[in-house]
């Protein structure tokens, strides 16, 4: 996506975004070797889903999030859920929200249209969606909600037994 490309303005977009949602800690890049290149110069990257010539060049690549922790990372960022693999944008944000912890972020760069990828984010269960101009590309960011389902309530405690009333 960001081939040809000055990873730079991008760069400033995800950095913009993930202050904003304070996500601080280590993150996961998928299927971008300049874009996990050039965020490691200032955060913790796992670069996922790379060529084998890209993740030789990088130091920790893994080729998916199945060896990630659940909810260990503080954020994901990802390309192209519009336009690139438009069929399994469902399953793909379900994998990522998976390792992101609560109120973590997740962001996508992309070239697609604006409205669907927010959307989609919706869709995902994103909440707080932002989005941000980085030259032709749109940075599109929300926050990772697990809804955990509430404990059961425990059981009305029995009245106490009242005195019967007394006939007059």
């Amino acid at each position: 996506m960001l081939d040809g490309l000055f990873v730079t303005p991008a760069v400033t977009a995800i950095a913009e975004a993930l202050a904003a949602m304070r996500a601080e800690g280590a993150i996961a890049v998928i299927g971008n070797a300049k874009l996990a290149a050039a965020l490691a110069a200032g955060r913790d990257v796992i670069p996922v889903g790379l060529s084998a010539r890209a993740a030789k060049k990088l130091r920790g690549a893994v080729p998916d999030l199945a060896a990630v922790e659940p909810a260990s990372l503080a954020a994901v960022i990802g390309t192209d859920l519009v336009a690139g693999w438009a069929a399994g944008w469902e399953e793909a944000l379900r994998g990522w929200s998976r390792v992101v912890r609560d109120g973590g972020a997740i962001v996508i760069v992309g070239r697609g249209r604006p409205h669907e990828t927010s959307r989609r984010a919706l869709c995902g269960g994103l909440t707080e969606i932002e989005q941000r101009r980085a030259g032709r590309a749109v940075i599109t960011s929300g926050v990772v909600s697990h809804l955990v389902p509430p404990a059961p309530a425990a059981p009305p405690a029995p009245a106490p037994d009242a005195a019967p009333a007394q006939a007059e």
